[in-house]
């Protein structure tokens, strides 16, 4: 299955970019207990439909939101879908066209990076210090706020054909992940 250009998709991941589950199956069946996703895969293993409780657990903004949850054919890619990679070994940057300046951690102001950094990382990997011109503190590229337009994840779950602040995942859920992982949890769109 291939993903449209025009996706759009809410990531929900946890802050800690070391963290992978030691059982990823048994995260999944709770996911499923959970009501986040259905019993059975699409085309990959780690491509779920909707399940059951989803739209109790995701927030719809609007007055009468349109969702469609399952595919018209074999080829459709049009419709909400969750993705669980099972295989996310490492940390990767996500940014759609929307992506706008991050925030310092430290004064909440918001900076332009320098041109190259994010095209320097995605070559070698590696965290780097970005200074802050307004305050004058150091944070790491993974410490800045990406104001839910971009972020670093590395154990997600990517629900697809949400567009940006469409919809927003209840607090109840953040704080169920972080119970059954252990660490916490935010959101971003792309």
């Amino acid at each position: 299955m291939t993903l449209s250009k025009q996706a759009n998709y809410l990531y929900l991941y946890c802050i800690d970019l070391k963290y992978y589950p030691e059982n990823y199956n048994a995260f999944i069946q709770a996911c499923l207990q959970r009501g986040l996703i259905a019993p059975s895969s699409l085309v990959s293993a780690d491509e779920y439909l909707v399940g059951d409780e989803f739209l109790q657990q995701i927030t719809f903004m609007g007055c009468s939101p349109y969702l469609k949850v399952f595919p018209d054919n074999d080829h459709d890619t049009d419709f909400c879908r969750v993705t669980i990679p099972s295989n996310s070994s490492a940390i990767e940057y996500k940014a759609g066209q929307q992506a706008t300046a991050p925030r310092c951690p430290t004064c909440r102001k918001a900076g332009e990076l320098p041109q190259d950094i994010i095209q320097q990382w995605q070559k070698d990997k590696k965290d780097v210090d970005i200074f802050c011109v307004h305050c004058e503190q150091s944070s790491s590229l993974y410490q800045l706020d990406w104001r839910r337009n971009a972020g670093f994840v590395q154990f997600y779950i990517r629900i697809s054909n949400i567009f940006p602040k469409e919809a927003i995942p209840s607090q109840a859920l953040l704080d169920w992940l972080a119970n059954v992982t252990k660490r916490e949890w935010k959101y971003f769109y792309v």
